[in-house]
């Protein structure tokens, strides 16, 4: 019997290639593997811009009013294709300061891993962009978003420190549920444990 391919399963090599690329653009940027890596920056340095609802022409009071107040809790930020080359990200500047940089890292994840939206399923509007969304990639998205936050070298660095979660959490601007998702799924608690072995 065939077995079936699991779902969930990412493509081959791209969870090394998302922790080298969160280590190149660092280097890139002039930081060590081990640094703080802001969203802000980050796209600054890959020329793209970051609007606010505030920012849009054609977005009434209301609506940009709907998006900040009582609808802020539906969205996070949104990828917009300007051309085959251009990107804006429209991001949502009411959540918490870590909350925007992992909205941020997952909308850059999504341009610097080449994500497509589907010709035939763009909505031109604000709300389209914010809800045509790929599975696959979205996958794809969360985890390099994590990796450019919290790259395996630097949690395993972290740890070796003995910084707790919500240490590790507050150095990588980062909040503590991400920090927690990224030592756990990074395999980098397992790595430390058997490495204590040895040291022990």
């Amino acid at each position: 019997m065939k077995r079936q391919k699991n779902k969930s399963q990412f493509r081959r090599g791209f969870k090394k290639w998302a922790d080298d690329k969160s280590i190149e653009l660092r280097k890139e940027m002039g930081l060590r593997d081990i640094d703080p890596l802001c969203a802000f920056e980050l796209s600054k340095h890959l020329g793209i811009q970051i609007l606010e609802p505030n920012n849009i022409d054609g977005l009434s009071k209301e609506e940009i009013s709907h998006l900040l107040t009582q609808g802020n809790t539906h969205w996070s930020a949104a990828t917009v294709p300007i051309s085959k080359e251009l990107n804006i990200i429209i991001h949502n500047p009411v959540h918490s300061p870590t909350r925007q940089q992992s909205n941020i890292m997952h909308e850059l994840a999504h341009i610097l891993c080449d994500h497509k939206v589907e010709s035939d399923s763009i909505i031109s509007t604000l709300s389209g962009f914010l809800r045509n969304h790929n599975d696959e990639q979205e996958k794809e998205a969360e985890w390099l978003g994590g990796c450019l936050q919290l790259p395996k070298p630097a949690l395993l660095w972290a740890l070796k420190k003995g910084m707790s979660t919500s240490s590790i959490a507050n150095y990588f601007n980062a909040s503590e549920q991400m920090a927690r998702y990224r030592l756990n799924i990074s395999g980098a608690k397992i790595q430390i444990k058997r490495l204590k072995k040895y040291w022990n």
